[in-house]
């Protein structure tokens, strides 16, 4: 249980470095451009990478106002939201909304948590954002264990568009069925080459987590692996971004999806895979 202390071969990219890499390598558009999701959405869309349809995008009250039907079951995210903060996955009932925690909302709820994005509350230094109204994506059977609710995905760390990481984070009710680790959700490190699982933590662990833990075979393999991180590495690469995390999910059909790319990935990802960042960094010809 935890973090072995002596997981690190070589000393972990710490925050200061990293932030020290990203003013250096990331130009300011880059990041903006990946901060807007509703823009990076048609950056993906023009180089034919597949996203999330976004079925609405709330501006203002008057929007708001004039919403007076929702689909069955669709996401709503803030448009600058950061961490998962203000996500909201639900699922008609009858005459009220269920997320995956079993959590139930009213259509004047669905309205409340609009006017909530739109005023920033859930935004990074802004006063104004917008609100995301997504189509929702289910996962791939393959990727669903026991103890899962929402949707998992896969984020990959690129280093100049080289996928030098990566991890599935694994939602559960814990996590309220997001897919981010400071939510509660559990990181399962990859091995680069096969994609099969190496090491499982989450922020409070609370039990020895391995795979069988989870139920999850020993010869795993996440499926399309290789074609996973192409993908991951080709948004990098139109991102603009030479760090970047990008966030992939393998829907119910199969499909391979970019929900969006982060300017500023975390760090933790070296924690779930017991291995540096910094080891990985090198080994794409920087000089620190």
């Amino acid at each position: 249980m935890g973090i072995n202390t002596f997981m690190f071969r070589e000393r972990p990219l710490g925050m200061n470095l990293r932030n020290y890499l990203i003013r250096d390598l990331n130009p300011e558009d880059a990041v903006a451009r990946a901060r807007d999701k509703a823009q990076f959405k048609r950056v993906l869309r023009e180089n034919g990478i597949p996203a999330p349809l976004t079925l609405y995008e709330i501006s203002d009250y008057s929007d708001i106002a004039r919403l007076r039907t929702l689909p069955g079951e669709f996401v709503i995210k803030p448009n600058h939201g950061m961490g998962g903060n203000g996500i909201l996955v639900v699922k008609r009932e009858d005459d009220v909304f269920i997320s995956p925690a079993n959590e139930r909302y009213t259509l004047e709820d669905v309205r409340g948590h609009l006017r909530k994005i739109v005023n920033g509350e859930f935004s990074d230094n802004i006063e104004r954002d917008q609100a995301l109204i997504e189509e929702r994506i289910y996962p791939s059977p393959d990727l669903v264990f026991r103890y899962a609710a929402g949707l998992p995905d896969i984020r990959v760390f690129c280093f100049r568009s080289v996928p030098v990481m990566a991890m599935v984070r694994y939602s559960t009710e814990i996590s309220r069925g997001r897919a981010n680790l400071s939510q509660g959700a559990v990181g399962m490190g990859l091995d680069m080459m096969t994609g099969g699982i190496t090491h499982i933590h989450a922020k409070k662990e609370t039990e020895d987590y391995t795979p069988d833990f989870f139920g999850i075979p020993a010869d795993f393999r996440v499926p399309r692996w290789e074609e996973i991180r192409t993908v991951a590495s080709e948004t990098a690469r139109v991102s603009g971004l030479s760090v970047a995390g990008v966030d992939v999910v393998l829907n119910s059909a199969g499909q391979i999806m970019v929900l969006e790319v982060n300017g500023h990935p975390g760090i933790e990802i070296q924690n779930i895979n017991e291995r540096s960042l910094l080891e990985a960094l090198q080994g794409v010809h920087y000089i620190l």
